[in-house]
């Protein structure tokens, strides 16, 4: 059974026109993104690898065909008695086919490779599917990444208008005798420093906006934002060993670990195959002729099999044998690293949705209750019971307030997304569940 997360409640709609942007975009990067495409073509690359090892089991054919011209020089000498000499050239054509075939019987290195190549496709399989989970976190981490950006633009710049209104409201009342020259200085010192936010936070939706285009290829345009209310729901099943359980089974790093292992140990018995004897077939078919004074033609053809026996190799067999021991012992150190990583992973994820949900919770009432201190203090700041610097303390805490409430459930949803990762169940299907609850545009 495959469990999911309910992340659906008080949800306001969105226009069909702004639905599915989240997920548009992570189609669009299935095409686009590099990383992608590089774990793509090294997936293909390991799916050739196994023809190649079973081309060694089949027939190997060869022909070939050799034409020569042949010159001959020949020297006679007569009679004994007249010592005459009579020299001859001869010119004729020597030409000939052949056709080679070898057949494997028996070979242990080539069954062991053709093995071997069986999981080398399966770890280009598990590492591509590895890389399209990866995409579609990076694509929500970039995409909340700009929300969040305009969020701290959109705060950043609430809070310099106000400081901006409070500035001119102290000018206003140092200008009647109200208040001192401190409290027009302390509105301006604090009016100064929200400009530099301003201009901050104007660079971080910039560097936003490229880290989401650096994905997709193409820059984004509107996006949709989080719905005001949503639902704050926990891992369904609520127990974190069934979580590391699933994450242990079917995370597709460490299934690539674990058959990088297995492939490991295959390469010991590949290396131990020159220990072994090979038996194979060979035939030939030879179809020449010989011009000249006594011309010829000759045709020819054999069987038969051939048994090579290794007796003596140098050392260097049982070198490779000791050094793909190594290996495999290194890739049995890295699988048992790669499952340590992802039970701290999964458990950290689903901690960090349980922690997530506490933390909207709590600054959501932070910021109601930071709001209704600045109402206080703006009373107060009326009445002469608080200064202009309590007002703008009220206003900076508030502000604070809003940006931590906005990040903490853009982190929630992550979490949720990257607790499946973990277990190896991130999809397509898990972006439309976060889509859905994406309303108003967003610069």
């Amino acid at each position: 059974m495959k469990y999911v997360f309910t992340l659906l409640g008080c949800i306001l709609m969105a226009p069909l026109a702004q639905a599915n942007e989240l997920v548009r975009l992570y189609q669009t990067a299935l095409d686009t993104d590099t990383r992608l495409q590089a774990a793509a073509a090294a997936r293909d690359a390991a799916g050739y690898a196994k023809p190649q090892a079973f081309g060694a089991l089949l027939p190997q054919i060869n022909g070939g065909y050799d034409f020569t011209r042949n010159i001959q020089e020949q020297t006679t000498t007569g009679l004994p008695c007249s010592g005459t000499q009579f020299s001859c050239k001869f010119y004729f054509n020597t030409k000939g086919l052949s056709v080679n075939l070898s057949q494997t019987i028996f070979d242990y290195g080539i069954l062991r490779r053709l093995s071997a190549a069986g999981q080398q496709a399966e770890a280009g399989e598990s590492a591509y599917r590895s890389a399209k989970q990866s995409l579609a976190l990076r694509i929500a981490e970039a995409y909340f990444g700009v929300l969040a950006a305009n969020d701290g633009l959109r705060f950043a710049g609430a809070e310099n208008q106000a400081n901006e209104r409070s500035l001119e409201q102290a000018k206003q009342r140092f200008q009647v005798g109200l208040s001192a020259i401190t409290d027009v200085q302390e509105a301006q010192a604090r009016y100064d420093l929200t400009v530099a936010q301003k201009i901050a936070a104007e660079q971080t939706v910039t560097d936003a906006r490229n880290a989401l285009t650096e994905i997709v290829g193409v820059a984004p345009g509107t996006l949709t934002t989080l719905a005001e209310e949503i639902a704050l729901n926990g891992p369904n099943p609520a127990d974190i060993s069934a979580w590391v359980k699933f994450a242990l089974n079917d995370n597709p790093d460490l299934v690539t670990a674990q058959i990088q292992a297995d492939l490991a140990a295959s390469q010991i018995e590949i290396a131990r195959a020159g220990h072994f004897p090979k038996l194979g077939l060979n035939a030939q078919y030879t179809d020449g002729s010989q011009g000249g004074r006594f011309s010829s033609e000759q045709t020819q053809e054999s069987i038969g099999l051939q048994l090579s026996v290794p007796l003596f190799s140098g050392g260097s067999v049982q070198a490779a044998v000791n050094g793909a021991a190594a290996t495999h012992r290194q890739k049995v150190a890295e699988l048992e690293t790669a499952r340590r990583q992802v039970e701290r992973v999964t458990r950290s994820a689903y901690q960090g949705v349980l922690t997530g949900i506490a933390q909207v919770k709590a600054l959501k009432q932070a910021v109601v209750s930071n709001t209704t201190a600045l109402e206080a203090s703006e009373v107060g700041l009326q009445v002469g019971a608080r200064t202009s610097l309590d007002v703008l303390n009220a206003q900076r805490e508030l502000y604070r307030a809003q940006t931590n409430y906005s990040k903490a459930r853009y982190d929630y949803l992550l979490n949720v997304l990257r607790l499946k990762q973990a277990a190896g169940r991130l999809g397509e299907p898990d972006l439309q569940e976060v889509d859905r609850l994406l309303t108003a545009a967003s610069p």
